[in-house]
């Protein structure tokens, strides 16, 4: 019953958009594989891990401690955790002409 809700979780998992070479999700998938062949290291084990991922995809944190706009819009550069924020989700943006340039000069 629990590899069943581990895989309904893992399938629920969001994209990585971040493009690493070793995705999150995939890494998920291969451990399930490998408890669903017999390599297991006890079922305690995989309802904490169970119980972390419906926290996680549930954001209960988020909701358990909100961060105030002080904290998010710091004065020095009140715009940073936005766009930080932006490129988790949407992923790398190639750098425009003007910045490879500036790049290629300063090195």
């Amino acid at each position: 019953m629990s590899l069943k809700r581990y895989a309904s979780l893992i399938d629920t998992w969001p994209k990585d958009a971040l493009k690493r070479q070793i995705d999150f999700k995939a890494l998920l998938k291969d451990d399930l594989a490998a408890r669903q062949n017999g390599e297991t290291e006890g079922i305690l084990r995989l309802e904490l891990q169970i119980k972390s991922m419906e926290e996680l995809l549930d954001s209960r944190y988020r909701k358990l401690y909100p961060v105030s706009d002080k904290l998010m819009k710091p004065a020095g550069k009140p715009d940073y955790y936005a766009l930080l924020t932006k490129e988790i989700e949407n992923g790398p943006v190639e750098p425009t002409f003007w910045q490879r340039v500036k790049i290629f000069v300063s090195n």
